[in-house]
């Protein structure tokens, strides 16, 4: 018998799948590589931004998007997001946070003030709203103080996802979203304090804390399992303001904003294949 080793990215993963029953080559695939990240790499140029917080964002469920969006500082109207290249204005409600994501040819964010998620749509311009009672959304009780954030929008590969605080208690809950109908499937609470975390991300199922400094991630939580992971390695070495830090499943990559700068950072997430040949 005779094996054929290759290392890929996840994201070509249904590439690979599609030989299987090409002529009649016996394909074996095993998914060896377990999808937790043990360490992140930034990128060495990163660019430079006007603002100390914001969101850097590109539409997450397509491969090839170029196209990238901007939302200056931690709170804003239709003035402060835009297309980065075209300076296109857009919304009519003010947002909140740096908790933002572009998913589906939509952008998601929180209304400032209130109980309430947007859903606009950049081409439609079609607004749905979602309303999370019992959460905390104003008077500085922030899910994420270092970013001024109450709701952060998530997306992992199997969708989109938003974290929030009870306003009963300081745990961290995370709701699965439809994305189409624009409501909540589950919510989960993961009784982890939001105290102790400066940022959170989630990544296969994953939801990943930073510590109060944004400088590790120090905890980890399995959100199909609802239980600890065993996860830990830094984010960065220096101070500051950490304002975003989001994964985006169709790059396998971090956004990172990080003082008036952004940074891409890998995650190291790749697929062996185990190919057995005749």
């Amino acid at each position: 018998d005779k094996f054929a080793l290759q290392i890929m990215p996840l994201s070509n993963y249904l590439l690979l799948y599609s030989l299987l029953k090409y002529k009649s080559v016996c394909v074996c695939v095993f998914f060896c590589l377990e999808c937790i990240i043990k360490n992140i790499k930034c990128s060495e140029k990163p660019t430079e931004m006007e603002s100390t917080y914001g969101a850097w964002m590109s539409d997450a469920s397509q491969l090839d998007e170029d196209q990238y969006w901007v939302a200056d500082h931690f709170s804003g109207d239709l003035h402060n997001i835009h297309e980065f290249s075209l300076h296109n204005r857009l919304l009519r409600r003010f947002y909140q946070g740096c908790g933002h994501v572009v998913y589906k040819g939509s952008f998601y964010y929180h209304n400032g003030g209130k109980n309430r998620l947007i859903k606009f749509g950049l081409k439609t311009k079609r607004t749905q709203i979602l309303t999370m009672p019992d959460t905390r959304y104003h008077n500085l009780t922030y899910l994420f103080r270092n970013s001024k954030t109450y709701f952060k929008f998530a997306v992992d590969e199997s969708g989109l996802w938003v974290i929030f605080a009870s306003n009963a208690d300081d745990s961290t809950l995370v709701a699965k979203l439809d994305d189409d109908t624009f409501s909540i499937e589950s919510v989960i609470n993961t009784t982890y304090p939001t105290a102790k975390a400066g940022n959170a991300f989630i990544v296969c199922g994953v939801l990943y804390f930073t510590d109060d400094k944004d400088r590790r991630v120090t905890y980890a939580y399995d959100l199909k399992k609802e239980s600890p992971v065993d996860a830990g390695f830094d984010i960065r070495s220096g101070n500051g303001i950490l304002a975003m830090l989001s994964y985006y499943p169709n790059k396998k990559i971090l956004y990172v904003w990080d003082n008036k700068s952004v940074q891409f950072a890998s995650t190291g997430l790749d697929l062996l294949l185990l190919l057995e040949l005749p």
